[in-house]
């Protein structure tokens, strides 16, 4: 292993390949960041994405009371389809990418982290309750962490950094309490 590589890399479970230095994966993305803007004028964004999705499969399912609801009904009129939005495109692509990664990485296997005091179900069960505390706060927000925190702060937007420090203060807290379910 060169020097080189054991500042870029960091190593990993036998049998997997070294991950990349979160250091240099923060200049990834603030490149990515530049580039976005540079060519197509926007930021990065994640949850916007996953709205148009749920507004077209409400839409499918039952188009009456999607219509009725304000909060849908924007996403459902129109000239475009709901799904022809640059969101859902880099949606695609973030998901493909990662799967990729996973493969060409070895990391594809399913594991349940937890700590030692505390049980599948449960573990299960806070992470799905926490997925949509998150999901109802970027909505609430207007935007997700990708979308307001890295995007917004970037570009010096006084909600970007109000939501990236309320991030980590409620990270922070609610690590706090939760902490006997990991030590």
């Amino acid at each position: 292993v060169t020097y080189l590589e054991e500042l870029i890399m960091i190593h990993a479970p036998e049998g997997e390949k070294p991950y990349l230095n979160p250091y240099i994966s923060g200049i990834g993305i603030g490149t990515i960041l530049f580039i976005s803007f540079f060519l197509i004028g926007k930021g990065l964004g994640g949850s916007g994405s996953l709205t148009r999705l749920l507004a077209f499969s409400l839409d499918s399912v039952v188009p009456e009371y999607a219509a009725s609801l304000d909060y849908f009904s924007r996403y459902l009129t129109g000239t475009l389809h709901p799904l022809d939005n640059w969101l859902v495109y880099m949606l695609i692509g973030v998901f493909a990418g990662g799967l990729i990664a996973a493969f060409r990485g070895k990391r594809t296997k399913a594991i349940l982290l937890k700590g030692e005091h505390t049980t599948n179900k449960r573990r299960i069960l806070t992470a799905f309750l926490g997925g949509i505390l998150v999901a109802l706060g970027a909505r609430l927000a207007g935007g997700c962490t990708s979308g307001l925190a890295i995007t917004g702060a970037s570009v010096l937007a006084v909600a970007g950094w109000v939501f990236f420090l309320s991030v980590f203060a409620a990270g922070l807290t609610v690590a706090f309490f939760m902490r006997k379910e990991w030590l």
